[in-house]
């Protein structure tokens, strides 16, 4: 071995030679006092004759090798006294008060720092729970209003009375209280028509149109306008052609107006008692032509009938064969003018396969010119038509007119184009004054821009309750498209500018209902889940998982548990609540389903938010038995922790819990179908801790001998005086729930401090007997358990917990 290497590096290199075993393979070594002392004895036996230390020969020969001079540590060894190392030494009294009293102040102000740094951490870790509690709360709360109350910033310049996204005001004062507006209940009624019908499916399927058509029938004539309109789109949505279907409308429109013409100017029309559709044109214009007096020279005339206008107005109302026999009856006039436009219309009105022809016709009238562009009869100057297309109507029927015929056009607009036209004109072009702000919205639905449509009328303050319901409409017949999961509307309800946000607007529109309302909150809240908007399984399940969020969330806030998830009643049947009659309509088959989607969502959040009354109806309503015990011994478990920690000023709310789990308990007992179901360690958990607080609130009351009484029936600590039954009450501790360990600590200080004062009362007893010995020494052996089972429990406790034991104990003993 190397002169230079030290017995430290010798301890260090042994201990490297275990690294490579695991702890369970190195046998522990148990060595008591006596034994230490005994083999001690032996050494000193064997190393000691005659007063000399004896040196092996062998050890001689290795430290002379190494350089050790052995002769002189020999002689240094000799005077250690081995021989009296096992001789009682008697101590040695020192009467030096001022070191004692040093002594003792030192030690107190080593105690007083270790209890204000207890103090100081508990207090830091009671702020800090405060604290991250409070900014939960806060982000929570943020969360809330942008997932189901945000309320955007974004208007429009043009529309008089604007109101932010997500602000819906559906109420009216009537008295002292608010009531709904009579046309939101008619619009709700209508809803719940529709509800009923989706969840019977005997029920003939409902006309959501004509019903919807009827809520609004008080709201403006051009309201009317637009549910006939969504009417045309309904009645074709098999195969829908936006463009045909808006024509069709227009057309309609520009018939009534015609005819609303004629009524109000009789003689100036001049049309007959049963006018035909010809009579009517020309009745037509000659009101047109009466106002100016005459008819315009720059028309092309035949006996003072305005020949190209005539065909123009026909084909403007959707007469097409009338005007083909009109033109054909004209011929002979038109082929002056246009030898190829007869035979041009038949082919073009009889959807042929004939050649077109440009047309080489001078185009001073403009009512040729507007008639040539739509038919596509060659190519037409923007500006030649421009007398005739003035309104709004014209300009749009003109173009969608082209849209519809684009396979007989060659060169013709498409509806992409129109839209993104419509979309660049913005409203202020069609309403500069904002005095009709429906004229946009109405361009909106005629361009097939729903999505577009529903989110400029939303914010429009008077028709907010109409953008909804014709949502809803469109929603119910797949004509809405709305976000996949991944795309979100967070100022508005548009998104990516093709889709509407349904969703987060029924919702918007279900929460500003008043809570007399909530039973039709929940029903605008089903239609989230109508089969038009399930476009795909994802989307399918996206949206039944929005319904379920949002009506937990509305019945959180508004806590009729009784009357939407149904009740049980005295003798243990089950009433069915108003949810569960439309359990389809949230894709849920069984009632086990419907506790587990929507009772035990509602009874979590409740407990996250700890109201714990609530939390023990719903679990219970659900059937989760067990689930309530777990939650109450939790509850128990908390406040005895706080309890313990002074963070607890009163005792109300443990009594309130306490009271629940008993009644709780005992009810569950009381049922013999319940009672089946239970878990014994549930049962066992909640009994024990009821158990634990029954004995706290005897010791603080002062009666210690029922408090002792009363923990010694639980069998949680060994308190019958025999320290070899301390062992298995620890191995038993390991197995008990964590609401009961994490509070062993105040049960084993509260047990000892029992013992100590009954101790010390029976001490301070003036008789002197048997007895009073007996139970004197009784009560040591007791204490004396607590402190070997405390050293025996393998979970961490306060530090000052051993030290109060500690002294305790020292007290009695």
């Amino acid at each position: 071995m190397p002169a230079n290497q030290s017995l430290d590096s010798l301890l260090e290199e042994s201990r490297k030679l275990t690294t490579h075993l695991s702890a369970a393979e190195i046998p522990s070594v148990k060595r008591g006092l006596d034994l230490l002392e005994a083999e001690s004895r032996k050494l000193v036996a064997k190393s000691v004759r005659d007063g000399r230390v004896a040196l092996d020969s062998r050890g001689h020969s290795l430290l002379a090798s190494s350089g050790v001079d052995t002769e002189r540590l020999t002689d240094g060894k000799a005077s250690a006294a081995l021989l009296s190392a096992f001789e009682l030494q008697q101590p040695e009294f020192d009467a030096n008060v001022e070191s004692f009293l040093s002594q003792q102040q030192e030690q107190s102000i080593i105690s007083a720092i270790e209890e204000i740094e207890l103090s100081t951490l508990d207090e830091f870790d009671r702020n800090l729970s405060a604290h991250m509690q409070q900014m939960w709360d806060d982000s929570q709360h943020r969360l809330f209003e942008e997932l189901g109350q945000y309320q955007g910033t974004e208007t429009l310049l043009s529309a008089p009375a604007v109101r932010e996204s997500g602000s819906f005001e559906l109420t009216e004062p009537r008295g002292s209280d608010c009531v709904v507006q009579p046309r939101v209940e008619r619009y709700a009624k209508a809803v719940r028509k529709l509800n009923d019908s989706r969840a019977n499916t005997t029920q003939p399927e409902p006309d959501v149109i004509k019903d919807l058509e009827q809520a609004a029938s008080s709201s403006s004539k051009q309201m009317g306008q637009a549910w006939k309109l969504l009417n045309r789109y309904v009645s074709g949505r098999e195969s829908l052609d936006i463009a045909a279907a808006a024509c069709g409308y227009l057309e309609e429109a520009f018939i009534e107006h015609i005819d609303k013409v004629i009524a109000q100017y009789p003689h100036d029309a001049n049309v007959g008692g049963v006018p035909s559709v010809n009579r009517k044109i020309q009745g037509y214009l000659n009101v047109q032509f009466g106002r100016l007096g005459r008819v315009p020279a720059f028309l092309e005339v035949f006996n003072d009938e305005a020949i190209w206008a005539h065909m123009y107005m026909l084909y403007r109302c959707g007469y097409q064969q009338e005007l083909v026999r009109y033109a054909m009856d004209m011929e002979d006039i038109i082929t002056d003018s246009d030898p190829g436009f007869v035979a041009h219309l038949r082919a073009f009105v009889d959807r042929s396969a004939a050649a077109r022809s440009d047309n080489a016709t001078a185009l001073d009238d403009p009512y040729k010119a507007a008639l040539y562009k739509v038919l596509g009869r060659g190519s037409v100057p923007k500006k030649a038509a421009a007398e005739v297309v003035q309104t709004t109507e014209d300009y749009l029927w003109t173009n969608l007119a082209v849209i519809r015929d684009a396979d007989r056009i060659a060169a013709h607009p498409t509806l992409e184009s129109l839209q993104s036209l419509m979309l660049k004109f913005g409203p202020a072009h069609f309403d500069p004054h904002g005095n009709n702000p429906l004229l946009y919205f109405r361009v909106l639905l005629l361009c097939g821009m729903f999505a577009h449509a529903v989110d400029y009328l939303v914010q429009i303050d008077q028709y907010q309750v109409e953008a909804v319901h014709i949502a809803i409409a469109l929603a119910y017949y797949g004509l809405l498209q709305v976000p996949g999961s991944e795309q979100a509307a967070y100022a508005g309800y548009l998104v990516a500018d093709s889709a509407l946000d349904f969703s987060r607007m029924v919702i918007h529109y279900a929460r500003a209902l008043p809570a007399a309302a909530t039973d039709d909150a929940i029903h605008y809240m089903m239609l989230l889940t109508m089969p038009a908007l399930a476009t795909s399984e994802g989307i399918k399940a996206q949206q039944q998982r929005v319904c379920e969020q949002a009506i937990v969330h509305i019945l959180f806030e508004r806590r009729d548990y009784a009357h939407y998830l149904g009740d049980i009643q005295s003798d243990g049947t089950r009433k069915r609540g108003f949810l569960e009659r439309y359990m389809p309509l949230l894709g849920i088959s069984s009632h086990s389903q419907f506790a587990q989607s929507i009772v035990c969502r509602l009874a979590d959040r409740s407990l996250d938010e700890g109201r714990l009354a609530d939390t023990v109806l719903l679990y219970n309503l659900a059937e989760r038995y067990n689930t309530v015990l777990y939650v109450l011994s939790k509850q128990l478990g908390e406040l005895l922790y706080a309890q313990g920690n002074g963070s607890v000023s009163t005792d109300s709310e443990l009594e309130d819990i306490e009271g629940v789990s008993r009644a709780v308990l005992e009810h569950y007992k009381q049922r013999e179908h319940i009672a089946r179901s239970l878990d014994e360690r549930a049962v066992s958990t909640c009994t024990l801790l009821l158990s634990i607080m029954d004995f706290l609130a005897l010791h603080r009351q002062g009666a210690y001998e029922q408090a002792l009484e009363t923990i010694r029936n639980t069998q949680l600590l060994p308190l019958d005086g025999d320290i070899s039954v301390a062992p298995q009450h620890a191995e038993r501790i390991r197995t008990l729930d964590d609401a009961i360990t994490r509070n062993f600590s105040l049960i084993l200080l509260a047990a000892m401090d029992t013992l100590s004062r009954l101790y010390a009362g029976l001490k301070e007893s003036p008789f002197l007997d048997a007895v009073k010995q007996a139970n004197l020494q009784q009560l040591r052996k007791q204490a004396r358990s607590l402190m070997v089972f405390a050293g025996m429990v393998q979970f961490r406790m306060p530090s000052d917990t051993y030290a109060k034991l500690n002294r305790m104990d020292v007290f009695m003993n």
